[in-house]
């Protein structure tokens, strides 16, 4: 049996009672890929729910990640799930993926596009979108395309309590997808950083759409570094520094396959 297609659910508490415990720190209800049987997991509970908009942090150096997500797509499909939007590609990309499981000629030349820029291999990536496809998800490209003069697509920082102007645009796409007309909820797949409540969400909290978010992580992960966990306690990760999400996502280093970042 696959390393992705076996799960278990810990503690997984609703947004309600998590933030009970979100000042000054506390518990983080945390879902642990550990390998135990796939029906004790529930991922509709993650992509359910009353917000219009589901953030997944990623972190952007495990493959395994990507292979994870994509068994979970049907769930978040039978869960009211409308679309994929992704931080991996640039919005100039959008007329692609519209054509994405259609002309066979568009997988590749996103699989160039993605290349070694996002640290997974573009394969890994291209199965999660074969996977959202699938199951009926529509693909939309979060990445604004660099304005002249930024380097590269990086136009301000990112991490605990830094604005970026970056995640103000990418947050004003994902409002604008949350509102189309019978589209259902979004799924953003993203950095981990940048799917904090206090980064890109708050700025959609300004637009005036609610969200959940939730991330990717591994306890003294570099790539994850701010979360300062401090362990578990009964399946939730403690957080002494407070609550940057509504649930943690735990990948064991069994399921790594390249380094961190």
């Amino acid at each position: 049996m696959s390393y992705f297609s076996t799960f278990a659910l810990i503690a997984l508490a609703a947004p309600a009672a998590f933030a009970q415990n979100a000042t000054g720190g506390g518990k983080i209800p945390c879902m642990h890929v550990d390998g135990a049987p796939a029906a004790t997991l529930n991922w509709r509970d993650i992509g359910g729910g009353p917000q219009p908009v589901v953030y997944i942090g990623d972190i952007h150096s495990s493959a395994a990640i990507k292979r994870v997500l994509a068994a979970a797509m049907p769930d978040f499909a039978r869960a009211g799930a409308g679309a994929l939007a992704v931080e991996m590609l640039h919005a100039s990309d959008q007329p692609l993926l519209d054509r994405y499981g259609v002309d066979p000629e568009v997988r590749r030349q996103i699989g160039r596009r993605l290349g070694t820029a996002w640290m997974a291999p573009a394969e890994d990536y291209l199965k999660l979108f074969d996977a959202a496809h699938a199951a009926g998800l529509d693909l939309f490209a979060l990445n604004p395309d660099p304005t002249p003069g930024e380097a590269g697509d990086s136009d301000g920082p990112v991490g605990p309590g830094a604005p970026s102007a970056r995640n103000a645009r990418m947050a004003a796409t994902v409002a604008a997808l949350s509102r189309r007309k019978g589209g259902g909820r979004v799924i953003v797949f993203i950095g981990a950083d940048h799917a904090r409540r206090d980064a890109q969400p708050s700025q959609l909290r300004d637009d005036g759409v609610d969200s959940r978010s939730y991330a990717f992580a591994q306890p003294g992960d570099p790539a994850v570094a701010s979360l300062r966990t401090a362990g578990l306690d009964g399946g939730n990760w403690l957080l002494p520094g407070g609550a940057a999400y509504d649930g943690l996502i735990a990948v064991p280093e069994v399921l790594r396959e390249t380094p961190a970042r």
